[in-house]
């Protein structure tokens, strides 16, 4: 097998990912590696943390022994404690090389931006260049090391030129959108007052900043100017322009391979390399006016992009919620497989996915080590599947004779979970230029729910049929004892609410003891087995026959009708009489029968009418056996 690179990454349908992506495969190609993208999508509400845990466990696909080397970028894992807890987990468990993006480390190799300079460039592009003094600064995650070397980068230019630092002036972001307003909040002391500037770490929050000026009626540039970093495509088109660094993602990339690739050869590379940034003067410093019509072009994509995907996603929901099998989950997984714009797919399965209630909690976010691929989808044309079910060892990721390929492959790593419960991964191989979309993410939710519905159904229709054996005789097939007064208890609810009228039947099969003396106990079981049909044919749903025990049985009568009781003995005589027809055999099937009528109202019990229907029964008992004696 061809030498493979992990790359452990957060959401990849972003420009940012995707070019970084890009120039690591291009690099990769000309050196022979295979490489493997594990995505996870992080979570934006705090409120589906088990999801969350459910994204998180991608680092736990591969097998750290069965890779050649990892590139880590955790500023995407958008996923509390996930940073920290990949780190801990690669310290102590992987011994191959490992290059970190965008963080210093202790152990392994580091690729950095060049963050401290490019902030200290554009604070000092607004001192010198604009003349301002009062310059504020958003930080991204604190705990990450770019967000702090980018404040540094800040801070020495305020230094430099004279210019005091103070609280006021540094508030800590996240990296993303929704700070927006607490930000422009703290900056403005509730809107008494206003600084010239403001750097902000990403062009995420420098757009929320933007967003949140404007519709206060503070005007960007002209009564504050706002900067960015990384040179996202939103930060380009939106409606201000951000005036940003271009962190050089393709170098970055091809420098990260190169540094793996030299460690793996025994080499000794940089412990740490910088990148250097660019800096692009836009709209939201008032240095350059970007034109509207690229804005409109972006914008008409991107609405195109979203309700499609919306439309998609709700009628995909909606086929996987009909699907009644595991083959209606995988039909309809392949029906909207196209839409996630992969040439081909494996999705592969846990050893225990369809049987994954069986597992302990402590198993739930955990992947087995032996997986079976389970189906593979191609995207030129719909039911265009196979469905190998293959056993094979997760340290291959797949089975290994599907990576005899000619070139080196970009292979993306999705989990597929349900919350928390891992239920195996989906690996895909996309066409040049392409990878995982928006409509992805939802895709393998929907799937990996349906999973997860097929086990809890399969758990429940295990556990009724359990509790059918626990209350069902197994020889007649109708109640026990326990089933009879679990029933007889849920009558008497009904009765209590309602106007019902219950009768009670004692019921003694005659002559079992010389059947089964004189005949065998087969043919005792044959005549249990017909009293039981008998009294199966002659009762309602709503009401119940049982066994007791022995040759002892006992229905309870329920029904709106309150001469229901007068047909029964009747009519079960009549069903007797069928049976024996069927039995044809030297002995005839007779039971003694005692009848009580209860009447409606609310009774607490029916344990004082049973012992009176028995008492009828023994004396209807005694009556048979003299009328035999007489005969």
């Amino acid at each position: 097998m061809r030498k493979r690179i992990g790359l452990i990454i957060g959401e990849t349908a972003n420009e940012y990912c995707m070019t970084l992506i890009d120039s690591i495969y291009k690099e990769v190609l000309e050196l022979d590696y295979d490489i493997f993208v594990f995505v996870n999508y992080g979570i934006y509400d705090h409120n589906i943390a088990l999801y969350g845990e459910g994204e998180s466990s991608v680092y736990k696909i591969p097998v750290p022994d069965s890779f050649d080397g990892f590139i880590i970028d955790e500023t995407l894992f958008n996923i509390d404690k996930m940073g920290e807890t990949v780190y801990d987990y690669f310290t102590k468990n992987v011994k191959c090389p490992i290059v970190y993006l965008k963080k210093r480390t202790e152990r392994f190799y580091d690729m950095l931006l060049a963050d401290r300079q490019a902030i200290k460039d554009i604070t000092n592009h607004f001192i010198k260049d604009h003349g301002f003094t009062n310059i504020c600064h958003m930080t991204g995650r604190w705990e990450l090391q770019d967000a702090r070397d980018r404040f540094r980068g800040y801070e020495e230019a305020m230094s430099e030129a004279g210019l005091d630092v103070t609280d006021d002036m540094i508030f800590y972001g996240d990296y993303w959108y929704n700070k927006g307003a607490e930000a422009v909040d703290f900056f403005t002391h509730g809107g008494s007052d206003l600084p010239q500037a403001i750097v902000c770490a990403n062009d995420y929050m420098a757009l929320a900043i933007c967003k949140e000026l404007t519709k206060r009626g503070i005007r960007v540039p002209e009564d504050v100017c706002v900067s960015g970093y990384d040179n996202e495509e939103s930060g380009q088109h939106s409606d201000i322009p951000i005036t940003t660094f271009d962190g050089n993602i393709p170098e970055f990339g091809r420098m990260a391979v190169l540094t793996l690739h030299a460690a793996i050869n025994g080499e000794c590379p940089p412990k740490e390399t910088f990148v250097p940034s660019k800096m692009i003067l836009r709209n939201s410093c008032g240095c350059r006016i970007c034109t509207v019509k690229d804005k409109v072009h972006f914008d008409v994509q991107r609405l195109n992009q979203k309700y499609q995907g919306l439309d998609m996603v709700v009628y995909m929901y909606n086929g996987f919620q009909m699907s009644l099998d595991i083959e209606d989950i995988f039909s309809n997984a392949d029906a909207y497989f196209k839409h996630n714009e992969a040439s081909y797919s494996y999705i592969c399965l846990c050893e225990d996915a369809l049987n994954a209630t069986k597992r302990s909690v402590e198993q739930t976010n955990e992947y087995t080590d032996k997986m079976i691929l389970k189906r593979i989808f191609f995207r030129d044309e719909n039911n265009c599947y196979e469905s190998p079910d293959l056993s094979f060892s997760r340290r291959d990721l797949l089975p290994v004779q599907f990576f005899d390929t000619e070139t080196p492959h970009i292979y993306y790593v999705h989990p597929i979970h349900s919350q928390n419960k891992c239920y195996g991964y989906m690996m895909s191989v996309y066409p040049e230029n392409s990878g995982p979309n928006n409509y992805t993410q939802a895709y393998l939710s929907a799937l990996g729910n349906a999973l997860d519905e097929y086990n809890v159904h399969n758990e429940y229709m295990n556990m009724e049929e359990i509790k059918s054996m626990y209350l069902t005789d197994s020889l007649t097939g109708i109640c026990n004892r326990r089933g009879f007064e679990q029933n007889m208890n849920m009558i008497l609810d009904r009765s209590n609410r309602r106007e019902i009228y219950l009768s009670v039947a004692s019921i003694d099969m005659d002559g079992l003891k010389y059947i089964n003396d004189t005949f065998g106990h087969e043919a005792g079981d044959k005549c249990l087995k017909a009293m039981g049909r008998a009294l199966a044919s002659v009762i309602t749903p709503d009401e119940v026959a049982a066994r007791y025990g022995g040759d002892e049985f006992a229905v309870i009568l329920a029904s709106k009708n309150p001469d229901r009781h007068l047909t029964f003995e009747t009519d079960l005589m009549r069903a007797i009489e069928k049976e024996n027809a069927g039995l044809d055999a030297p002995y005839t099937l007779h039971a003694s029968i005692g009848l009580v009528h209860v009447g409606t109202g609310s009774y607490p019990t029916l344990a004082p009418y049973i012992q009176r229907a028995d008492k009828l029964m023994y004396d209807n008992k005694a009556r048979y056996k003299e009328s035999l004696k007489r005969n």
